[in-house]
């Protein structure tokens, strides 16, 4: 059945800003810059971009694909491309990618809208070394962790319920170009700091040697995933809202330099202040809640900023949030025939029960070890790692593989030369080198 019931995206523009909104998350902005820091900057960024090019936008045009053809939410779309085991279960891993990202990441937009909250109404931090206590003070107190998760959760809740045009499109028409503007002023100010060339050098002089380490390719491989959204069933779920008319090649090509673009901008904006301020690039996932408020808190108009760039990050976890709670709204509404509303409420409270321990992980139930790894850690790398590269093989090898080429040519719009790299991309190069990145580095 239909994923969304007959829903359909009302407009090209509509469609771009939506999947573009989709794409963009935290994962562009927070998680980006603390992955280049620890992955040697320019060489992280050369391994990311080959990554998006050769092996993430293939992937794109794929899912997208198999959504527009099927008309089917993400688990009942490879039932009808592939109707026999095991490739009919391939939804599964994307629909689990889906539910475990949205167990931790709701936790960190939380984080972020307490930031804002506190910059927008003061006051201020500005002792040094005082922003690492409010962080920890924060994410271990199990009212306010929990109160600032359930409240990013139930907008999210809120906007899935009302629709795909009057809901998730509208939201993101409105959210997206704010967050273009935000994006774009922050880093046109940032680029003034004293520190900027140091950063561009970081970001676009590569360390060569870093690029012999697998950890950097998977690292890579698992951020271009998890920045564009592949493997996890959100392109399969919206590619089934968009009109035939649309060209998927060309649709998920601005979708891959504009994702790409978004996230060298916000390196642009979080390494120039590290830079100027002496913060060591590779701080680790605290970067943006305890080494950049200690930055803000000494640059002229760091408050401003600071508003400005949590402002940012909060509509980047939204739009992202909508997506991961769309994926299995739609298999409630076209597969047991819910209503939309109903379906929203129940997959928000079902993911937001399984968010409460990854809330709680930093508190009342921390690691006894205080070395030991998070269950948000353990998490995030479940999904980055683990879960997305296998849903991404998956995804290929049924479309290189299993779909009829034929079919599978006609629904991404694709023909001649370019079907035939296409397709010999998704049966061969694709798998391979995640298969062997992954199990190298894993």
């Amino acid at each position: 059945m239909a994923a969304g019931a007959g829903a359909q995206w009302s407009s090209r523009h509509g469609f771009l800003l939506a999947t573009l909104g989709a794409a963009v998350g935290l994962g562009n902005i927070w998680r980006f810059s603390f992955v280049a820091g620890e992955n040697g900057g320019g060489a992280f960024i050369v391994a990311y971009v080959l990554a998006v090019v050769a092996l993430g936008w293939p992937l794109l045009i794929a899912e997208l694909a198999i959504g527009r053809s099927t008309r089917a939410d993400n688990i009942g779309a490879f039932t009808h491309i592939a109707p026999r085991e095991p490739w009919r279960r391939t939804g599964w891993i994307g629909a689990l990618a889906s539910i475990v990202i949205l167990s931790y990441y709701p936790v960190i937009a939380g984080w972020v809208a307490n930031y804002l909250f506190r910059y927008a109404s003061g006051p201020v931090i500005t002792a040094p070394g005082e922003h690492r206590a409010h962080f920890e003070a924060l994410i271990a107190d199990p009212a306010q962790a929990l109160g600032w998760f359930a409240l990013v959760s139930a907008a999210t809740i809120a906007i899935v319920a009302a629709g795909v045009e009057r809901g998730i499109e509208r939201a993101c028409t409105w959210l997206m170009p704010a967050f273009i503007a935000l994006l774009v002023g922050l880093s046109g100010y940032s680029l003034t700091l004293a520190g900027a060339g140091d950063a561009a050098r970081f970001l676009f002089a590569p360390d060569w040697s870093a690029l012999a380490r697998p950890q950097t390719y998977l690292a890579a491989i698992g951020q271009a995933f998890f920045s564009i959204g592949l493997g996890m069933g959100v392109l399969v779920t919206y590619g089934a809202y968009v009109p035939k008319r649309e060209s998927l090649p060309r649709a998920a090509l601005l979708l891959v330099l504009g994702d790409t673009l978004i996230a060298l901008l916000a390196g642009m904006i979080v390494f120039p202040a590290v830079f100027t301020h002496g913060v060591d690039p590779a701080h680790g996932a605290t970067l943006a809640f305890v080494a950049l408020p200690e930055v803000f808190a000494i640059m002229p108009g760091g408050r401003w900023f600071a508003i400005g760039f949590f402002a940012l990050l909060l509509i980047a976890a939204l739009t992202s949030l909508v997506a991961l709670l769309e994926v299995t709204v739609a298999c409630m509404v076209g597969r047991w025939g819910w209503q939309r509303r109903r379906a929203a409420f129940v997959a928000g409270m079902v993911t937001m029960a399984f968010g409460v321990p990854v809330a709680l992980g930093y508190g009342l139930l921390a690691p006894t070890q205080a070395s030991a790894p998070t269950l948000l850690d353990r998490l995030d790398y479940l999904a980055s790692n683990v879960l997305l590269s296998a849903s991404g093989i998956a995804v290929a090898l049924v479309v290189g593989w299993v779909w009829q080429a034929h079919a599978a040519h006609s629904a991404a719009g694709l023909a001649g030369l370019g079907a035939s790299a296409w397709r010999w991309n998704l049966r061969i190069f694709l798998p391979t080198v995640v298969a062997i990145v992954s199990l190298a580095a894993l």
